[in-house]
């Protein structure tokens, strides 16, 4: 009986230790999040946007200021070199993010400039010549006007092109980031598909002095094997599935942040 009781105690006090732990962990390492969105726009265009993907220009604006006030916004740059040294954080930090690299962005920068909040766009740079568009995009834009033009009524307005991207790099704000040549699905294609697509992002963004080392997976899809090909072309995963930064990556489209207690 004294044997168990003992065993007893061991048990409680390693669990009251490993709890203490835990919690000290949290009080003296903040986690860094993660906030991405899309599209931002005064109202909805169905042939250039997808609903759930897209954010009315005010409702953008009340959600960062939102943040503003419980997080210090940082570069994507800082963020990643702090979770890779820091031993003590304390500050709340956030990063703000933009993915595909939609014209629409252009709505929003310099406010997002006045408010002195770093951004890091995620691009696919095939895109970038206003002739091109993806998959996901065609099947909206043909489902609301089966009979669209698309040279005409969609690709002009539907991503960034060069000239207007090299124009943003010149914010100290703005950091291009790779989201792969084409928006494709990493679990789709083969490891040297995916190779390729990303190789061809890198080798157009090397005239863009702005671009940093950082990949956003389509989807947040990724596996052991793609995370090794962006390692080998000296690329560091950024996921927006939640999987990396202490599962704290948010979807300022997709959740209701306005008027939010943030923890």
């Amino acid at each position: 009986m004294v044997m168990e009781m003992d065993l007893y105690k061991k048990k409680i006090n390693v669990g009251v230790v490993a709890n203490i732990l835990r919690n000290w962990t949290k009080i003296r390492l903040q986690p860094i999040r993660v906030y991405c969105f899309h599209q931002v726009s005064a109202q909805y265009n169905p042939l250039t946007m997808w609903e759930c993907d897209w954010t009315q220009i005010d409702q953008f604006k009340r959600n960062v200021l939102h943040l503003k006030a419980h997080y210090k916004f940082i570069s994507l740059t800082e963020a990643h070199e702090k979770l890779k040294h820091d031993i003590f954080r304390i500050q709340k930090y956030a990063v703000l993010t933009a993915d595909d690299g939609y014209k629409s962005l252009l709505n929003i920068i310099p406010w997002l400039e006045e408010q002195h909040i770093p951004i890091t766009i995620f691009l696919n740079t095939k895109y970038l010549d206003g002739k091109s568009w993806s998959a996901i995009n065609e099947k909206q834009a043909r489902q609301t006007k089966p009979d669209v033009d698309v040279l005409a009524e969609v690709c002009p307005y539907l991503y960034l092109n060069k000239t207007e991207l090299k124009q943003l790099t010149y914010s100290p704000y703005v950091t291009i980031g790779m989201h792969g040549h084409e928006h494709l699905d990493a679990m789709k294609q083969t490891e040297r598909e995916f190779e390729e697509n990303v190789h061809r992002c890198q080798e157009v963004l090397t005239e863009y002095t702005k671009a940093v080392p950082y990949f956003a997976y389509t989807w947040g899809r990724y596996n052991h094997n793609t995370n090794t090909i962006l390692h080998n072309l000296g690329l560091t995963p950024v996921l927006t599935n939640g999987d990396v930064n202490y599962n704290n990556t948010k979807h300022i489209d997709r959740i209701p942040i306005d008027g939010q207690i943030l923890k």
